[in-house]
């Protein structure tokens, strides 16, 4: 019976086989232990010469590392400890290159992406990849049960989302077109149709920020609701994030504490996350020693000071105008103000997702096309969303890698994804 590394608890005293591949061993006189590593964790086995015919155990000394393994033995729980082990009985190794270019020394962050393709079988990245994936699966599971249809959106657009300076253009036959950098103007054509929808994919931003939350290429799932308000939105936000969260700190448990995470930091007590204006932020923010004149965009530092005050995510509401996207709705009592939210989370992390109540009004969405220099011929199709029956709509972006960031207790962002992209790295 072939079974995976996570499962050898449930079958101590068994004799079982396990695939995988070489991650480590000592051999010592007549005894070996080999780490062995498949797609769920890894695993010790014990090799007795005594045990294993007289070529075998000779040629384990000169395996390398990676090297394919299949092995087979009883599974057995030394006195002591807690994870169990297999006692082999058999074992046979596939051809593999014995100089392996990822070692057990110390390598630099540049080496290692240069071999991202090896170093992803790494066990700690191969852990955040398995959370990677419950985060993805519970946004999407969260939202078919709250009644969204999945709505996807086209990667190549004629015109910009989120501001033409952050675009990357393409020669479509002779026209010119952009990798799209949001879902959202296509996901809101969607809600007339099904008043509930999201996409989840690539976007893509030409900004040239090498920080450590900064990806050229990230991926997003993006909910956009009919007859919601930016209120309600925000509500339906931390539902959301609690509702991931606690699904993935059960599901990945083990991998989290593999990680140094407690699981139990992904669950946050009862009351409301904290709704802080945009006038009150500046407040915190002068109190904290950083001054900022009314109007400016909160910096990714003035977001990690703020985000240490506060023991839960908090959201960042009513942004002036000047510094949102040109679909954001304005506050009707302070038209200098948009209905337009940011949810930081804390421990110095910073946003993770961005949303607001979308403008229904066909002048003002006219007026701001034209203040950003858009380009009115290549919306015209959005502008049609508010001539024939707009309504009320709110919608948010999350950043899977920025969510993963903070889940992992990552110190960057580039080991949130498989194979990173920032202004600096485009291969492998």
């Amino acid at each position: 019976m072939i079974i995976s590394t996570r499962a050898l608890e449930a079958h101590i005293g068994a004799t079982v086989a396990l695939r995988g591949w070489l991650l480590s061993k000592q051999v010592r006189g007549k005894l070996a232990f080999l780490g062995l590593r498949d797609g769920e964790g890894v695993a010790q086995l014990v090799c007795e010469a005594r045990s294993l015919p007289e070529d075998i155990f000779a040629s384990l000394g000169s395996l390398g590392l990676e090297t394919p393994l299949e092995v087979k033995g009883r599974v057995v729980l030394p006195p002591g400890k807690t994870r169990p082990e297999l006692a082999v009985s058999s074992l046979r190794a596939s051809p593999c290159d014995p100089d392996y270019p990822i070692g057990r020394k110390e390598h630099g962050p540049d080496f290692l992406m240069e071999k991202r393709h090896l170093w992803l079988r790494a066990p700690r990245q191969a852990a955040i990849l398995r959370i990677r994936s419950s985060l993805e699966f519970a946004c999407e599971d969260f939202l078919h049960q709250e009644g969204f249809y999945r709505f996807d959106s086209p990667l190549i657009t004629p015109t910009a989302c989120e501001g033409t300076s952050q675009l990357f253009e393409l020669d479509y036959f002779g026209k010119k077109a952009y990798l799209s950098q949001s879902g959202q103007l296509y996901a809101e054509a969607g809600i007339a149709a099904l008043e509930r929808v999201y996409t989840m994919g690539p976007c893509f931003r030409a900004e040239k920020s090498v920080t450590r939350r900064h990806l050229t290429e990230f991926w997003g799932v993006e909910p956009e609701m009919a007859h919601v308000d930016a209120e309600a939105n925000m509500a339906f936000q931390e539902r959301f994030i609690r509702a991931v969260l606690s699904k993935v700190a059960v599901e990945r448990e083990q991998d989290l504490v593999e990680l140094g995470r407690d699981p139990g930091s992904l669950e946050f007590g009862p009351g409301a996350f904290p709704v802080l204006l945009y006038d009150e932020v500046l407040a915190l923010l002068a109190k904290e020693g950083r001054e900022k004149p009314w109007g400016e965009d909160l910096s990714v530092e003035d977001e990690e000071v703020l985000t240490r005050l506060f023991a839960t995510p908090i959201f960042v509401y009513k942004y002036p105008v000047a510094c949102r996207a040109f679909y954001i709705e304005v506050d009707s009592a302070r038209p200098e103000l948009a209905l337009a939210s940011d949810c930081l989370m804390p421990d110095g992390f910073g946003e993770i997702i961005s949303g607001g109540q979308r403008a229904r009004d066909l002048g003002f969405l006219e007026a701001r096309i034209a203040a950003q220099g858009l380009g009115r011929e290549s919306l015209e199709w959005y502008l049609d969303l508010r001539r024939w029956g707009s309504v009320i709509h709110s919608g948010f972006g999350m950043g899977i890698e920025r969510m993963l960031r903070w889940i992992c207790g990552l110190h960057h962002i580039r080991e949130a994804i498989p194979f990173a992209r920032n202004p600096q790295r485009y291969s492998p």
